[in-house]
């Protein structure tokens, strides 16, 4: 093979690589640490103010996060190709039926870079019983910033936020659903 193919196949492999490695550094945090931070233990008492954003849904809808205020809220960053992604979609599920009357919603916010396609055709595989979004980039990067500096870039990456709109907690990488769990009874 000429030096040419191979720096093509290096440069279009380079971006499937980098997100492949972002994923598994998520997935190893994620089985290495069993706990959070609170936005409290990062310094801002009180927590941190979710900033508001208006995304489209997988059905063409415009959806709001102040749309669910006054209600908890469990917000998954989260990719159709990241296996500690998909694992946790069945939590989700469960956690959204469990306490769906109470006032949890969870929302996932799908970065897939083939958009809702890629979605759709993920859901006809796997379920999922809770709105899926699809992220900009202005409001990837925001959240990004809520994370401390050496948890960014892997995915999936969560935020439990309070019925005041406050973020209360944060996950990057693969939780079990009892973390989830641990983490919005006490604010339902």
């Amino acid at each position: 093979m000429n030096r040419l193919k191979l720096g093509m196949i290096i440069w279009l492999l380079l971006p499937g690589m980098l997100l492949l490695s972002a994923c598994s550094k998520a997935q190893e945090e994620g089985g290495q640490k069993s706990g959070a931070r609170t936005a409290t233990e990062e310094g801002t008492k009180g927590g941190i103010e979710a900033v508001d954003f208006a995304l489209t849904d997988i059905d063409g809808d415009s959806v709001r996060l102040s749309d669910y205020r006054g209600k908890v809220v469990i917000l998954d960053f989260w990719a159709t190709w990241c296996p500690p992604c998909v694992r946790e979609i069945p939590h989700f599920n469960e956690l959204a039926r469990e306490f769906g009357d109470r006032g949890l919603v969870v929302l996932g916010v799908s970065v897939d870079r083939e958009g809702v396609i890629a979605v759709n055709r993920f859901k006809r595989k796997i379920p999922i019983d809770y709105r899926v979004v699809m992220v900009d980039q202005q409001t990837f990067e925001t959240y990004q910033s809520y994370l401390p500096p050496t948890e960014r870039g892997g995915i999936p990456f969560s935020f439990i936020i309070d019925r005041k709109g406050t973020i209360r907690q944060h996950y990057v990488g693969y939780r079990p659903k009892e973390i989830f769990e641990e983490a919005v009874k006490p604010l339902l």
